[in-house]
């Protein structure tokens, strides 16, 4: 505790935190009678991502549609979801890896990307793109950690990702690490036929067990992004240590085509759902259609990825006012006070 508060003290001077290694959080993963561990990061589960193109927009519009897309400066919003694998300790080893046997842990995650790099042809090529910064928790960046007993995320549906207890929330957030304004960055490389070819490789989009997306193709690729968290909100019953003086990475990997887990047909975009692969009303609206078209990642107007994430914690920012900053000076000052009246 002596040391928590000494950290939140100085931030709140305005000093510079230093980045600490192999920090470990204190975690109680069931919130109730289960052992606290100290936890240094959070492995998920392979999950889903969707791309979303702006209105009017295509990511990778069709050719000789009057979509616009597929071009540097072009902002689009991505949304995500997953469930826990198991909880890592400082040195990325796992512990508590059995609470898939009792309870689950979810997250549902929202955030605007900006294309820095388009490949010349759709489908094919790297994209690469910066994570646009935000300084509050919104509808389009968001993140949002879920404890739930009743075991129900369903990676084909997109469902179940959402319910139970909010064990955590924040934002995508500028912490330093990247460039000014940016929480992170990434790129995705569509395969080609050969080098240069500029003709992508397309394959079924699932193949994971039975293909339940008949006549969705997909390009094949794979790629990776890493993004900085800024934790607003925890509950102390999950988590024993204070995760607000610190921040979270998230780093997660994005392949085509599925080859781990479901595409989901539903994806919570921090207000509702949208639908992603198709088949189903996720809206409630009566439409059923894929919003990715016949091939993912050239149709359009969205794309849909495979993820795999871990999520490290790690001590790189210094805390907002009203956080344990001021909480820290507010017991130093009291301590100075009883100390001094005492005298």
């Amino acid at each position: 505790m002596k040391k928590l508060l000494s950290v939140a003290v100085l931030a709140a001077l305005g000093a510079v935190s230093q980045a600490q290694a192999s920090i470990t959080v204190g975690i109680n993963p069931d919130g109730s009678a289960g052992p606290v561990v100290n936890v240094g990061s959070l492995a998920w589960n392979v999950g889903n991502a969707l791309s979303v193109a702006a209105p009017t927009e295509s990511i990778t519009p069709t050719p000789g549609s009057s979509g616009v897309g597929g071009h540097a400066g072009q902002v689009f919003t991505t949304y995500a979801m997953s469930s826990l694998a198991a909880f890592n300790n400082g040195s990325g080893t796992g512990i508590f890896t059995n609470l898939n046997n009792t309870f689950e842990w979810t997250y549902v995650v929202g955030f605007q990307e900006t294309f820095t790099a388009f490949g010349a042809t759709a489908g094919a090529g790297t994209n690469a793109f910066t994570i646009n910064a935000g300084t509050s928790r919104t509808s389009s960046n968001f993140v949002e950690f879920w404890a739930d007993t009743s075991k129900d995320s369903n990676a084909l549906t997109g469902t179940g990702y959402r319910n139970g207890t909010l064990v955590l929330s924040g934002y995508f957030a500028d912490l330093g690490n990247y460039a000014a304004g940016t929480a992170g960055s990434g790129a995705f490389t569509a395969t080609e036929t050969a080098a240069g070819s500029g003709v992508p490789i397309i394959q079924n989009l699932d193949q994971f067990g039975s293909n339940n997306y008949v006549g969705t193709r997909s390009v094949i690729g794979d790629g990776n992004t890493q993004a900085d968290i800024r934790v607003d909100y925890y509950n102390p019953a999950y988590f024993v240590t204070a995760p607000t003086v610190l921040s979270i990475n998230l780093t997660s990997q994005q392949k085509l085509a599925f080859k781990q887990t479901d595409p989901a047909a539903c994806f919570w975009t921090g207000s509702g759902y949208m639908n992603g692969a198709g088949g189903v009303d996720c809206a409630g609206v009566g439409n059923t259609a894929s919003t990715i078209g016949s091939i993912n990642g050239i149709s359009g107007p969205n794309v849909m990825l495979q993820t795999l994430a871990t999520s490290n914690f790690d001590g790189t920012y210094i805390p907002e006012p009203g956080s344990l900053a001021l909480l820290g000076l507010g017991c130093v000052a009291l301590g100075a006070i009883r100390r001094k009246a005492a005298r």
